[in-house]
């Protein structure tokens, strides 16, 4: 009973369809292949435009912090700078100061030291130095010491002479 169009069931029709080569409107429209390319080809082209502008901005930031903390690296150097550099002259000035101070003082004490072992040697032999309205006067005790006539070359002095005992 055949009547009309044969009839052919839907999956032999899938079959055959899928079988023969493509229609003619196909060519028009790109591929699948070639639709995979071009999107990925894009893809990658917004990517590479995307890490590129990451880099830069990461890039920049990272110079103007560096350039940030330099500044402050600088000015707080100039600021420490300014800060030691009076310190290090009031000490150096300090120093200084010490040093004089000490030499002066050994220079009073030396000379107050010579002076009292010059005294000491000379009550040892029975002499003191006086001081008078005018000037030095030595004085000696008489029963250490004995005023008495020398002879000098050829000529006569007064010399002291020194009591022994104790």
């Amino acid at each position: 009973m055949k009547t009309g169009p044969e009839r052919i069931p839907l999956s032999e029709r899938l079959k055959d369809r899928l079988a023969s080569p493509a229609a003619p409107e196909a060519g028009s429209t790109p591929s699948t292949s070639t639709n995979f390319e071009t999107d990925w080809s894009e893809a990658l082209k917004r990517a590479q435009v995307t890490i590129e502008t990451d880099i830069r901005s990461f890039t920049d930031a990272n110079r103007q912090h560096l350039n940030e903390a330099l500044a402050t690296t600088e000015a707080d150097v100039n600021r420490l700078r300014s800060m030691v550099q009076p310190f290090f002259l009031n000490m150096g000035a300090v120093t200084l100061l010490i040093v004089l101070l000490s030499f002066t003082a050994s220079w009073f004490w030396a000379v107050l030291m010579i002076e009292r072992a010059q005294n000491a040697s000379l009550w040892q032999m029975g002499l003191q130095i006086n001081q008078t309205g005018s000037g030095k006067v030595l004085t000696w005790d008489v029963n250490r010491l004995q005023l008495i006539t020398c002879q000098a070359g050829t000529a006569k002095t007064p010399c002291l002479k020194i009591a022994q005992g104790d």
